[in-house]
């Protein structure tokens, strides 16, 4: 089943080591640390120390390790060679068994990614140039996990007074005449039953108040039930959550955004909308 693990991981890591994924560390208790390294220009030895961080970096973190469990931890290194120069990929990796929606056959998924690179210069120390990379590495994961598994405070605003408390429209057609006469574009966010995701990104990203001045300033916001309202079906991908940006003059969307993004992701896609007056 190792090995298994290993070859997957491997191989899905290899050919999205430029993609972009959404990812979440919530509820994740126990992991089984992997560590492989392929290559010349990292040694073998480098497997204890690697092994002792990612402990260590659990043992803070209070995630149980002891014994195997078929959810992994795994930093996977490898390297290739670009004219002269030797890039050192590193990834660290969650790989998990999960069931398709569809069919609910179990799979295997990369359910966590974050990777690093470099290359050595004549002056460089593999030690330090490693350490640093890894280092930094290893405090995304820490900084993400804490922050997405501390216990939600009890809000007033759910799913079901989020349009009216936060100041949302909820047909389309009303959002768009508001929209044309305001001279703003609108953000519409489609969400669905049942949906963690589009929960929690109500509940830690949309009624955050530094991310709803900017989001009432520049916008008219628009949430939509996927399942239970109305709206054009060019903009059902099918998916939830989504963010589409909608131009008030053309009603299409020059943007989307799909899945789950943290605070400071959606902020900075906010604050860096080049349609916005």
């Amino acid at each position: 089943m190792k090995l298994k693990i290993l070859f997957v991981l491997a191989f899905l890591s290899s050919i999205i080591l430029n993609a972009s994924t959404m990812y979440t560390l919530s509820g994740i208790k126990k992991l089984y640390l992997v560590v492989e390294i392929g290559g010349k220009t990292v040694p073998q030895s480098y497997k204890e120390t690697i092994m002792e961080s990612l402990q260590s970096t659990a043992d803070e973190l209070k995630i149980d390790t002891k014994g195997y469990d078929p959810r992994s931890l795994a930093v996977l290194i490898g390297e290739k060679v670009y004219n002269d120069t030797t890039v050192v990929n590193i990834q660290l990796v969650v790989g998990e068994e999960v069931r398709r929606l569809d069919d609910n056959e179990k799979t295997f998924a990369l359910t966590y990614q974050t990777f690093g690179s470099f290359s050595l210069g004549e002056d460089d120390e593999l030690e330090d140039v490693f350490d640093d990379t890894f280092d930094n590495m290893l405090s995304k994961f820490s900084e993400q996990y804490t922050e997405e598994n501390k216990k939600l405070e009890k809000v007033v605003i759910n799913e079901e007074n989020f349009a009216s408390e936060m100041k949302y429209e909820t047909n389309f057609d009303n959002a768009m005449k508001r929209a044309k006469k305001e001279q703003k574009n609108v953000m519409l966010v489609l969400v669905s039953n049942f949906c963690p995701w589009c929960r929690k990104f109500e509940q830690r990203v949309l009624l955050k108040e530094e991310v709803n001045a900017i989001i009432q300033k520049n916008y008219i916001p628009l949430i939509i039930n996927r399942e239970k309202d109305p709206f054009p079906k060019e903009f059902d991908t099918g998916f939830t959550p989504i963010v589409h940006f909608i131009d008030h003059k053309t009603q299409k969307s020059y943007k989307n955004v799909i899945g789950y993004n943290n605070k400071d992701e959606f902020t900075y896609i906010l604050k860096t909308d080049t349609a916005v007056k």
